[in-house]
């Protein structure tokens, strides 16, 4: 889910899209002055989230070479211009001479012996460790500090931690982008937390009670007195049991909870006089006792379907009734 996708993404997004450092006059690396940001996709649980945590992220990271400081020869400090290009000279860049009929054209390309670095380094005084690459990757673990009540996408910032680059003086920042992975229960919203619960319709009228665990293990109780009607999409607070405001200690959003009433699908004819007697009395005809009640509206659609049925069978009993009927022929 949080693969290298999702971190090239955050790159591009940190740096601006911009491509590597480079380019310039000559075509050779001109130096910068800041390389650029390293992102990183951490998922997390919402009970991360909420408890805090810490984690150990196990990466790699390009640095100069030690052993040659970056120069990538075996001499650690050279005299100025000793891994100059013999080819370009050091400009990065060569004039290639071609011959077009009547007329010579000279074009500016990028050296093929240093590949535009200007710098040319014998294989023979090559560093051992780098190859003459000037870099070397190293391990590089960052711990990861989740604080309580950071917020999905917070940035926490490790600052000089991203690559080390060539021509450049200081290396960017690695950043770790929180990732809040989908919980099965609740929902976040800023600093509250949000969760559905379904009744059935006697816990809807007669008052219900029940149990869930939250974030940090606890197990609350939600009750409702008896009397106390609870109606579709009702909706309650608790007070003071959301997520943790980040950095503000001992201080916290809230819960609430939407219920949802299940119905039955159909009630037995023996309990219907019971609920009669126990519910206010209903405005609606009683079809059964009133035969004068009126037509009769169907309001589902197997209803619809016997209806459907009963008026084709009508239309078919009227055209046979009819019979065919005889034209006149024109004399």
């Amino acid at each position: 889910m949080f693969g290298g996708g999702m971190d090239d993404m955050l790159n591009a997004m940190l740096n601006g899209g911009m491509g590597s450092f480079g380019g310039g006059r000559g075509g050779r690396v001109q130096r910068s002055r800041r390389g650029r940001d390293a992102a990183y996709a951490l998922p997390v649980t919402l009970e991360d989230l909420y408890n805090g945590k810490m984690v150990q992220i196990e990466r790699k990271r390009t640095v100069m070479c030690p052993d040659c400081k970056g120069t990538g020869s075996k001499r650690r400090s050279l005299p100025r211009g000793g891994n100059m290009c013999p080819v370009c000279r050091g400009s990065g860049s060569r004039v290639m001479v071609r011959q077009m009929g009547m007329m010579v054209q000279q074009m500016q390309v990028v050296c093929d012996a240093c590949q535009g670095s200007g710098e040319h380094i014998d294989p023979r005084n090559r560093c051992g460790r780098c190859s003459g690459n000037k870099t070397v990757e190293v391990d590089a673990s960052v711990q990861v500090v989740v604080e309580k009540g950071m917020a999905h996408r917070q940035r926490i910032t490790f600052p000089r931690m991203a690559d080390e680059e060539l021509g450049v003086e200081r290396a960017g920042d690695f950043v770790v982008v929180l990732q809040q992975v989908k919980h099965d229960v609740f929902t976040r919203d800023d600093c509250d937390l949000h969760m559905q619960h379904h009744l059935s319709l006697a816990e809807a009228l007669c008052g219900f009670q029940f149990k869930f665990t939250h974030l940090d293990g606890r197990e609350l109780v939600v009750r409702q007195a008896r009397g106390t009607i609870t109606k579709p999409g009702d909706v309650k607070c608790v007070i003071g049991e959301g997520m943790p405001l980040h950095k503000q200690a001992n201080r916290f959003g809230n819960l609430i909870i939407e219920f949802n009433v299940k119905y039955p699908d159909r009630i037995e004819a023996g309990q219907l006089q019971l609920l009669r007697e126990a519910l206010p009395p209903p405005k609606s005809v009683d079809v059964a006792a009133d035969n004068e009640a009126g037509d009769v509206c169907y309001v589902t659609r197997e209803d619809l379907s016997v209806l459907e049925e009963e008026i084709k069978k009508d239309e078919e009993a009227e055209e046979e009734n009819e019979g065919p009927q005889t034209g006149c022929a024109a004399q």
